[in-house]
């Protein structure tokens, strides 16, 4: 057979995909992640406001930009990647900065199949968008809900008066509703929010600080 002078390119090793990834992601680069990914890809996600599955390579670079376009700049802060049996175990930590000021800081472990060189499968745990250590003083918010219950319209009102304090701020919310005290941690986590402490006086009320993420 006559040669044509032509190679094939060999594959990159799976770390080295995981790698690739990682940089890629970091730089919001589309074209270095689509080399990366496997034109089927499938993405399943655990993050604070839920589970998200995508599906196929245009689906799922559209759910890594929903993640990290905000961004002005992201700084990779740091990595590991290793393999889990016969899986790629990618994890990364990434400080976000803000045309506005403010800086986040996020770190999620995926574990993916890799095939014939590119990521066939993710699936991803996610901190949620979290406020920078070191950043300036936070601010304390506070919030009676007085006889307000979880049942009775404390959850949405919960939802308001965290949306109305700076990201990286903290509400106390005092509740009476005994409910309150596994019902709103629950939901601010939901929220992407970081519940700091939950207290309960000997009468009954309850105090649970959440500092704001994103």
């Amino acid at each position: 057979m006559e040669s044509t002078g032509q190679t094939a390119t060999p594959l990159m090793t799976e770390e080295a995909v995981g790698e690739a990834f990682v940089h890629a992601l970091a730089d919001r680069n589309v074209g270095r992640l689509q080399a990366c990914l496997h034109p089927d890809v499938l993405l399943r996600a655990l993050v604070p406001p839920g589970f998200q599955e995508s599906e196929g390579l245009e689906a799922v670079i559209a759910r890594l930009e929903s993640w990290f376009g905000a961004a002005e700049s992201i700084e990779l802060l740091k990595k590991d990647i290793y393999h889990v049996s016969n899986r790629l175990h990618i994890r990364y930590r990434f400080g976000e900065h803000y045309s506005d000021g403010d800086s986040e800081i996020i770190e999620q472990d995926a574990y993916c199949y890799v095939h014939q060189g590119q990521i066939a499968t993710i699936d991803v745990l996610c901190s949620g968008h979290l406020p920078m250590p070191g950043n300036a003083a936070v601010d304390i918010h506070h919030y009676d809900a007085g006889e307000l219950g979880c049942g009775s319209g404390l959850p949405q009102e919960f939802r308001r008066q965290i949306g109305a304090v700076p990201i990286g701020s903290v509400l106390e919310v005092v509740a009476r509703d005994p409910a309150a005290k596994e019902d709103l941690p629950s939901l601010a986590r939901l929220l992407g929010h970081q519940v700091l402490s939950v207290k309960t006086s000997p009468d009954g009320t309850t105090v649970v600080a959440v500092q704001r993420g994103r």
